[in-house]
């Protein structure tokens, strides 16, 4: 296992997210939430609570590549969502990351590294609306 103490407090490129009204309608529809805001065709329409986990697609290549985590190794450790203000469609929010915590443990399976990366989400009139926690684990090779 890699040792990535020293990735703490590493902060990622920002990037841009604009939050579009035709993909908050097919996230709502993927995670058959049956709200009818979601049929409205026009007016604010708010994005799902999960609708943040789709801005991943937006990353920086770059981001990646920091960790050089081994993908055939790495799971899900789970997120927590605060919300602080509403995102609806319109909304442009920039992402700024940054990694939290770093720590290794054992595990039934052996070690495990686990990585904490911090995420803000902040509108276009610079107001904080979401802040996300995810972990990741990467398990040592067996």
């Amino acid at each position: 296992m890699t040792d990535r103490s020293g990735l703490v407090g590493h902060t990622y490129p920002h990037y841009t997210v604009r939050v579009e009204h035709g993909k908050v309608r097919e996230f709502a529809l993927a995670v058959k939430d049956d709200d009818p805001v979601y049929a409205d065709e026009a007016g604010r329409l708010p994005a799902p609570p999960t609708f943040s986990a789709v801005t991943s697609h937006w990353l920086p290549r770059e981001r990646a590549d920091v960790l050089g985590l081994d993908l055939r190794r790495v799971l899900a450790g789970g997120a927590e969502w605060e919300y602080l203000g509403e995102i609806v469609a319109g909304d442009v929010l920039t992402v700024r990351a940054h990694i939290a915590e770093v720590s290794e443990k054992t595990g039934s399976r052996g070690p495990m590294t686990l990585v904490v990366t911090e995420h803000e989400f902040v509108n276009q009139r610079e107001e904080t609306v979401l802040r996300l926690r995810s972990t990741v684990i990467e398990l040592g090779e067996r």
